[in-house]
């Protein structure tokens, strides 16, 4: 049998879970002396050619996690003198030693939408423990009276009307605003999202938004006047409708007290993060022109380039080359770690999953890859173990971390 029909076969057996044990480790050798990278494309091809891109609900945690850890430990030995990084399946074009750990963890785990069958008796699923469900869409509309709507993905039609807008939920996760006619007294709405939720909004102009965990937007019902004027804290993805009459700006709350930044456009997309956790403010933008400016200091983007604020040194900074998809990453339900510390790497997972961290001890470990958003947390800290770096605990919602 060739070596392509072994592969074939051994990753046929992977998919529908009657690998044993030494084919697990046989397909991990394959793809670890796999120096040319032949090997990986096949299975990389394979992978998306059997297997939908769209996630499912159900998939067996013990199974996959078994699996992954079982391969690790032949692939990583305790001579090994390289960690292998975090890497994302349609990233495979570098394989570091526990790549097939990587290959099999994320089929179970993210694309994997068969349902979970039992296990064969040659790897027995250990006993699940604790774990932490990932966020969803999930949100509380603030009216202009104070009243407060809770928002999930299971409502839809009409919410409220406030003067000449109706304000609709046509589907799961979004808000629409329609208005009828200019308003004769502005009223303010808040949409506000908590740790593990997040929400879309249509505005009256036709802008959308897309708000990521632990942020809120302040905007009117109407926009009249010589600007649309919007308020963020948290961080959100913009999709500006063009308004040559009338520029669209953003006030972003830094976290600093009576603290902002503003952004303005005409029409456009860009990315706006603005944690009060979060050491710098970042503006990215994709499409379009923006100009943020801060204290007196302002810069113009063109699409592919960003804005740094840093809220210690209150120090605006211009990115020639931003990163887009990282700044995006959150909106097409993933988490980007290009070259993040643990500690920003936590503060994504505790907002997203809504639990806490503690440090048992100073870890230094930085991440590169990209995880999916929709896992449960066990196998988001599974795939983070996988460099060697660092270690983690979950006790009920909360994560301990240990190098």
């Amino acid at each position: 049998m060739s070596t392509q029909d072994r592969l074939t076969y051994l990753l046929g057996q992977a998919l529908q879970r009657v690998a044993t044990a030494a084919e697990l480790q046989e397909l991990s050798t394959l793809i670890r002396e796999d120096a040319s990278g032949a090997v990986t494309q096949q299975v990389e091809s394979r992978l998306l050619q059997e297997l939908p891109d769209n996630t499912a609900d159900g998939y067996d945690v013990a199974y996959w996690d078994d699996v992954a850890g079982r391969i690790l430990a032949a692939d990583r030995p305790e001579q090994a003198e390289v960690a292998p990084r975090v890497t994302p399946l349609r990233r495979l074009r570098w394989m570091p030693a526990a790549a097939a750990a990587v290959v099999l963890l994320a089929v179970g785990a993210y694309w994997l939408w068969k349902p979970a069958a039992p296990p064969p008796a040659a790897i027995a699923a250990p006993p699940v423990q604790k774990d932490v469900a990932p966020g969803g869409n999930k949100a509380v509309l603030t009216l202009a009276d104070g009243t407060e709507l809770p928002l999930d993905s299971a409502a839809s039609g009409a919410l409220a009307q406030q003067g000449n807008t109706n304000i609709l939920q046509p589907a799961g996760g979004q808000l629409v605003y329609n208005s009828s006619g200019n308003a004769t007294v502005l009223q303010y709405n808040t949409l506000r999202t908590p740790r593990g939720g997040q929400f879309q909004v249509t505005l009256p102009d036709g802008t959308k938004v897309w708000l990521n965990a632990e942020s809120a937007l302040k905007y009117p019902v109407a926009f009249n006047g010589a600007v649309r004027q919007v308020e963020l804290t948290g961080e959100a993805y913009f999709e500006v409708a063009r308004h040559a009459a009338m520029p669209f700006k953003v006030t972003v709350r830094t976290g600093q007290q009576n603290d902002s930044m503003e952004v303005a456009v005409l029409g456009t997309q860009f990315n706006i993060m603005a944690y009060a956790d979060e050491a710098v403010v970042k503006t990215t933008l994709l499409e379009g022109a923006v100009k943020v400016s801060s204290h007196g200091n302002s810069r113009q983007l063109a699409p592919g380039q960003g804005a740094q604020l840093d809220k210690q040194q209150d120090q605006l900074t211009f990115q020639p080359q931003a990163n887009t998809e990282e700044a995006v990453a959150w909106k097409n339900g993933l988490m980007q770690l290009e070259g993040k510390d643990i500690a920003s790497v936590m503060r994504m997972i505790a907002r997203w999953y809504n639990v806490e961290v503690v440090f048992t001890a100073p870890v230094a470990a930085h991440f590169h890859g990209i995880i999916p958003r929709n896992v449960p947390v066990s196998q988001v800290l599974k795939i983070l173990e996988m460099t060697g770096e660092v270690h983690f605990e979950i006790r009920d919602r909360q994560i301990i971390v240990s190098p």
